[in-house]
């Protein structure tokens, strides 16, 4: 009898599970696992899986919002599914829209950083600066917002604040091959070449044979007195 009531039971959790598979999970948390499983498609490919789990995390998130606009991490949520599917002008509407409702420093980075592959970087910098002032240190993208504060000054050409910038995404977080590459880049253009060969040097020790790394060392070598 035990066993009979067993076995039904766990042919109805089975229906269960693919019943909800089938109508499509519905709630933030299948939205977040959605979400998790993109990054980890884009992490180890393939990326035309990672881009249709986000689309399936922003249509549950769509869903959730239309119910209730007000949540902020379901706003949240949508703005980095959009980010992730490179959909950066919905990110900047969608970001704003809900900052004019309420304050998420969640949101501002975000919003940063989408303006900051829109090319509009004297923007991305004041969501920066929001950001940077209200979120904790350590918060996931603390790292990050400082990289792309670089990143902006760099266009922007100001040298001596990308310098700052990429230094203190580093103290943060070291290895980061590629923020070690800009960080010897911003080095170079101002003229510190030994610091430039050095930092190549650390973006080489992380990814051996970086081609930029080792055009960069060559030619800040022989001006550093190596």
């Amino acid at each position: 009898m035990r066993k009979n009531l067993c076995r039904s039971w766990i042919l109805f959790l089975l229906l269960a599970a693919a019943s909800a598979e089938a109508q499509g999970p519905q709630t933030l948390d299948s939205a977040l696992q959605l979400y998790s499983r993109g990054r980890q498609y884009q992490a180890s490919g393939p990326e035309n899986e990672a881009q249709k789990a986000f689309s399936s995390s922003l249509a549950i998130v769509e869903a959730l919002l239309a119910a209730d606009s007000g949540r902020k991490d379901i706003v949240y949520l949508k703005c980095w599914n959009l980010f992730r599917l490179g959909r950066h002008k919905e990110v900047v509407i969608a970001a704003e829209k809900a900052l004019a409702r309420f304050k998420d420093f969640r949101v501002d980075e975000t919003l940063a950083e989408s303006l900051w592959f829109l090319k509009r970087d004297e923007e991305a910098l004041r969501y920066f600066a929001s950001y940077v002032e209200m979120a904790p240190q350590s918060d996931e993208r603390y790292s990050s917002a400082y990289y792309y504060i670089g990143e902006c000054y760099m266009r922007l050409k100001k040298y001596e604040h990308a310098d700052i910038a990429f230094s203190t995404a580093l103290s943060i977080e070291k290895s980061m091959y590629y923020w070690w590459y800009r960080l010897g880049a911003v080095k170079e253009l101002l003229a510190q070449y030994k610091r430039a060969y050095e930092f190549y040097g650390m973006a080489l020790k992380l990814k051996p044979g970086f081609a930029a790394a080792v055009d960069g060392r060559a030619r800040v070598k022989a001006k550093a007195g190596l």
